[in-house]
């Protein structure tokens, strides 16, 4: 069901008149209309303009990209980062980096199309994931395989399943998208770049959305500097706008309100698992805000009863139904409290 709305969904959502409870989105720190961090983004763009058109190489050139991707490197805990206008650049100029024929591609269960190489080879298991790529690097020491995945799907979590450990490290290059990780996951929401980074893959690199756990519109690529220079290189970054220098100086100036909505965060999905204990209804990762679900009848319940939840076929009309639960900074205890109330309902 398609819910219109001219309001910003943040806590709530108005839908046909009402207010409803809003449990979907992405913007899990519950930032973009949060009163603090708006007035930092709107003091950069009093300094720094609403955007900047022009490109990163051209001969002015402003500091505050050098120096919030230096921030970025230091907090995720790469050798480098190279920021750019959204996650799905991030994901497609990381491929464009490694288009050469030496190169071949396999893409674990549940990539996001922003890591979809047109030539790589779909799995719908890890198993047969690792043995394909096992078998090739063996077979073909000419070539490098690259295995690209998210961090954050129902059908994989770096986090937690660490099926990437099978592989043989040295000859292998791992892309991994951690756009549902960066900003949420970890103690300083680094996500998952220092857990892969203890594998000696050939090469390391995570890409994503900065949007969702920083709240801020730009993407992002960390790797080692290496890799950051010869996308710095690409002709695609070249040519691409780059992201707004509000935006990155906003990042810089917000790393104190990252902290203090992330603690919320914590403390409202304490609260949530707390109340469904005992459940078997949702799957969902420790410590991570999205809980998926597979009964559609619960997503109507939920409506009845004032909440909107996430539910639609992604990622295109084709796809299976996307059913979750996703908790924020943005909501109260009592909140949280109504939602476990209409779901303990509904289950018994």
């Amino acid at each position: 069901m398609i819910h219109s709305t001219d309001s910003f969904p943040g806590r709530t959502v108005n839908n046909n008149g009402k207010n409803h409870l809003y449990f979907g989105g992405t913007a899990y720190l519950g930032l973009p209309t949060l009163p603090g961090f708006c007035d930092i983004l709107i003091s950069n763009i009093l300094k720094y303009g609403t955007g900047y058109a022009a490109s990163r190489k051209a001969n002015v050139r402003l500091s505050i990209y050098e120096e919030a991707e230096t921030i970025m490197a230091g907090l995720i805990g790469s050798e480098a980062a190279l920021s750019v206008s959204s996650g799905f650049l991030a994901g497609q100029l990381t491929l464009q980096s490694f288009s050469e024929e030496e190169y071949t591609f396999f893409h674990a269960p549940g990539t996001h199309p922003a890591l979809i190489h047109p030539g790589g080879r779909p799995y719908a298991t890890h198993g047969q994931l690792l043995q394909d790529v096992r078998d090739f690097a063996g077979s073909h020491p000419d070539k490098t395989p690259v295995v690209l995945c998210d961090s954050v799907t129902p059908e994989q979590n770096l986090y937690e399943n660490h099926w990437y450990e099978q592989l043989p490290a040295e000859q292998t290059i791992f892309i991994a998208d951690d756009s549902h990780g960066l900003g949420i996951m970890g103690n300083k929401g680094e996500g998952v770049y220092k857990r892969l980074e203890q594998i000696p893959f050939k090469e390391l690199v995570v890409c994503g959305s900065m949007s969702k756990g920083f709240g801020i519109q730009a993407g992002a690529i960390f790797s080692s500097g290496a890799v950051i220079r010869r996308l710095w290189d690409n002709p695609v970054f070249a040519g691409a706008s780059p992201a707004s220098p509000a935006m990155l100086a906003t990042f810089r100036d917000a790393l104190p309100v990252y902290d203090i909505q992330r603690k919320k965060l914590q403390d409202n999905l304490k609260d949530f698992e707390r109340y469904i204990s005992g459940t078997d209804i949702f799957n969902g990762i420790k410590g991570h805000p999205a809980y998926s679900y597979k009964e559609e009848s619960l997503t109507r319940y939920l409506l009845d009863k004032g909440i909107i939840t996430t539910a639609f076929p992604y990622p295109d009309a084709r796809s299976s139904l996307v059913q979750r639960i996703v908790i924020s900074a943005y909501h109260t205890r009592e909140d949280i409290s109504k939602l476990c109330s209409a779901v303990r309902h509904f289950i018994n």
